[in-house]
């Protein structure tokens, strides 16, 4: 151990950013936090994201280092260069700062089971997987699977972030990964475990000392291993039996990809959806149900949504929603009081740091900052979501600010960055939004719904949001639903 901190202590100082500016115009490197250790940087950061990163950039963009890791925390100045740069990397970035992959050394990613050499490719497939077409031929078996696990919950109690976070991952499987693991919830399951060990496994000693395989990173070899093999079976098993299936993996394979390659675009599309959807759709149904007014509105409105494609009320609802076309969920204006609600519910539970690694060998401008090769830029959204200046009553949920007239959003330039904006808008908005409103839709239709703590105790209010979390999380404060079938 003594080795490991000598070492951790030169990588430190040897790889300080330095200030000043580099090209003779006003943009510079920021001038370095007085919020650090000696070498080792600034561990405050992992005491408190949002804490650090307000009081560091408080009074304009500062540099930091987490050992040997430089980092530029980026104020509220600069957020339209941030999000309109084309030239950093969010995926090696985030793959840093949250210990996602051990260094940027390719043979070693691929010794753990991650190789980064897909680059921009991962976009074009996600973008091809998630377009319209081959979503409206997935509609039955998404329908299916999504009553299957929300259609018999009356009378119980449950953890709606566990629930959901089930429904979302088999069905973000079908659509991105796997028909067949997708048809398997033990399967599924089975890889959900292992993201939530991944998640344990992200400490800052992982982060601070990626290239130090200790018991988390060797924890972190081990699932990545077990989900390789799971995507390696499947694969196996098709070749076998000679089948072609039309599904997101053959399109992988037919697309030339190895093994590897489509372990790595599954981990990453799965991580995407795990750690955002599955606690957003959770959180605005808790939302709504703290706000008995917006619920009543929320159903009228479902219900007069469904009555366009099958007014029959004595139908069964899974019969009814069946109806629908996956055009109709995700049509701008279909639900015009729940797409304010779910904005609200995204601009206050999503408080969280959003970085950009500069991987170029050039120094790159972001506004009046100058962001070094090898620097991560982080940006926290609160700045812009919990800012009092922008919203009133930041940390209230009240639709009502996105209303006609009001549009609190609109007051400045990129103050609602939930979905992402400018030349990073998030690929899965559309099919997030729809598996929100479905699950919403099935949960409002089919229960009457009730927030209670752990004790069963009712809620009036949802818990504060913890902005010190490094990404989209439940509350701090466990809550569940309880559920009872309506009349």
């Amino acid at each position: 151990m003594l080795v490991v901190l000598i070492a951790s202590l030169a990588m430190g100082l040897l790889r300080r950013p330095k200030v000043g500016a580099t090209d003779g115009s006003l943009a510079s490197i920021p001038p370095y936090t007085p919020i650090t250790y000696p070498f080792l940087g600034s561990l405050q950061y992992f005491l408190g994201h949002w804490d650090f990163l307000k009081t560091a950039a408080e009074k304009g963009s500062v540099s930091f280092h987490l050992a040997s890791h430089k980092c530029i925390a980026l104020s509220l100045e600069t957020r339209q260069a941030f999000f309109s740069d084309f030239k950093t990397d969010s995926a090696l970035g985030y793959a840093i700062m949250l210990a996602g992959t051990p260094n940027l050394s390719k043979d070693f990613m691929k010794a753990v089971g991650i190789d980064v050499t897909l680059g921009g490719r991962s976009y074009k497939y996600l973008t091809a997987l998630i377009r319209k077409e081959r979503v409206i031929n997935n509609m039955p078996i998404l329908y299916a699977y999504a009553y299957t696990q929300m259609g018999d919950l009356a009378g119980t109690t449950i953890d709606p972030f566990d629930t959901f976070r089930e429904v979302i991952f088999r069905l973000t499987v079908n659509t991105t990964t796997s028909l067949n693991v997708a048809a398997n919830p033990a399967a599924c399951n089975a890889l959900l475990k292992i993201f939530h060990g991944l998640d344990l496994a992200a400490t800052p000693v992982t982060v601070l000392f990626p290239w130090f395989f200790g018991p988390d990173r060797i924890r972190r070899f081990y699932l990545m291993k077990q989900f390789y093999n799971t995507i390696r079976d499947t694969i196996n098993e098709r070749k076998l039996k000679g089948r072609n299936d039309d599904d997101p993996m053959q399109f992988l394979i037919d697309e030339g990809l190895s093994t590897i390659e489509i372990t790595q675009f599954a981990i990453a599309v799965l991580f995407t959806g795990n750690a955002n959807t599955a606690v957003i759709a959770p959180a605005l149904v808790c939302d709504l149900a703290t706000h008995p007014s917006y619920l009543s509105q929320v159903r009228e409105e479902i219900e007069a949504f469904l009555s366009m494609f099958n007014a029959d009320t004595s139908l069964p609802l899974k019969t009814r929603i069946q109806s629908i076309a996956y055009d109709e969920w995700i049509r701008p204006g279909a639900f015009p009081i729940l797409e304010r609600c779910l904005k609200e519910t995204i601009r206050l539970r999503v408080g969280t740091p959003l970085h950009r690694l500069n991987h170029t060998d050039k120094d790159i401008q972001m506004g009046s900052v100058i962001v070094p090769p090898g620097t991560i830029a982080s940006f926290h959204t609160s700045f812009v979501h919990h800012n009092e200046d922008i919203f009133t009553a930041p940390f209230e949920w009240d639709p009502e600010r996105f209303l006609q007239g009001r549009e609190e959003d609109k007051k400045t330039p990129m103050a609602f960055v939930g979905w992402g904006v400018g030349r990073h808008p998030c690929l899965g908005q559309k099919f997030a939004t729809f598996e929100t409103f479905l699950l919403t839709a099935l949960t409002v239709m089919l229960y009457d719904i009730q927030v209670v703590d752990q004790h069963g105790k009712p809620l009036i209010e949802m818990p504060p949001v913890d902005l010190n979390n490094p990404v989209v999380s439940p509350p701090p404060t466990p809550v569940h639903l309880k559920l009872s079938a309506r009349c």
